[in-house]
């Protein structure tokens, strides 16, 4: 019997162990994290908020056809771009994704030919991609989940009607929505998953402008885009399973979890010990029973 109690009290023992060492190691990740997340100068912030609001000037600007003070505000944003310093505001590709497209408008305004169509879509895409910096928790781009959603439903619809020609050109509006973003997803997500995206449009392409189209081959990369799309989006339906057990923005669910492991163990401490109480002897009941 003593032997039993004896094993019982090895097995809470270390049972409690194992919760104390699980609040220890609770801490020391919450801490690392909190070291590895720097928070962003000040300084940079407001560079950055200055950045977004030149990106707003030259985007009505252009809207508005005031080409020559849209160059200006242009040449401005470029100015600006080498005094922030980047780091733990957007990757090393998020950056050239930015230098990019800001390269891509130079070369649209200062062509011999100004294209108001072509000027008008890099300036949305430059617009987009200062918001998505300055704005990482809810970003304009966003807003495009709807429309990407009824381009991959058109295109859905003409593939599975055979109508080729009718595919190409809604294809070409898929393609140029997300050309539009583009820049701001690689801010936004990681540079991989995006590079995924890219695959699987060019996967579309091809089929789409082979002859025959191959039809079950589209659907398939269709269905594919629109899973790209909802986990870029974050739309995905387990985006729950996504979340790390010491998710700093849900401390209360991880303190509840830790509360009743802690409870459970206690609980059945407890028990042992209430178990094993009911086989000891009083030691004084057994004395008076001698003197007696």
């Amino acid at each position: 019997m003593f032997f039993d109690r004896r094993l019982r009290g090895i097995a809470v023992t270390i049972l409690i162990g194992f919760v104390l060492c699980l609040l220890a190691a609770c801490g020391t990740n919450q801490q690392t994290v909190g070291q590895a997340s720097k928070p962003i100068d000040p300084v940079q912030l407001e560079r950055i908020t200055f950045l977004n609001g030149i990106a707003e000037e030259l985007y009505t600007l252009t809207m508005s056809g005031q080409v020559a003070e849209a160059r200006n505000k242009l040449i401005q944003l470029s100015d600006q771009i080498p005094k922030i310093s980047w780091e733990g505001i957007t990757s090393i590709e998020g950056l050239n994704a930015l230098t990019a497209t800001v390269t891509d408008a130079k070369r649209v305004y200062n062509a011999v030919n100004y294209s108001p169509n072509d000027g008008q879509i890099v300036v949305a895409k430059i617009r987009l991609a200062t918001d998505a910096l300055s704005h990482k928790n809810q970003p304009m781009w966003l807003q495009y989940y709807k429309v990407l959603q009824n381009d991959t439903q058109l295109l859905s619809q003409h593939i599975k009607a055979n109508r080729q020609q009718e595919a190409i050109e809604e294809f070409g509006k898929l393609s140029q929505h997300i050309a539009i973003i583009h820049p701001s997803l690689i801010i936004s997500r990681d540079p991989s998953t995006i590079e995924k995206l890219d695959s699987l449009l060019v996967f579309l392409r091809t089929n789409v402008n082979t002859k025959p189209m191959p039809i079950r081959p589209l659907e398939a990369g269709i269905v594919n885009v629109n899973q790209m799309l909802d986990e870029i989006f974050m739309k995905h339906k387990d985006a729950l399973a996504y979340v790390p057990l010491t998710d700093p923005n849900h401390p209360i669910i991880w303190s509840l979890s830790i509360g009743v492991i802690i409870i459970g163990v206690l609980s059945y401490a407890g028990w042992q010990m209430y178990q094993s109480g009911r086989h000891i002897v009083p030691v004084r009941q057994t004395r008076e029973s001698e003197n007696r």
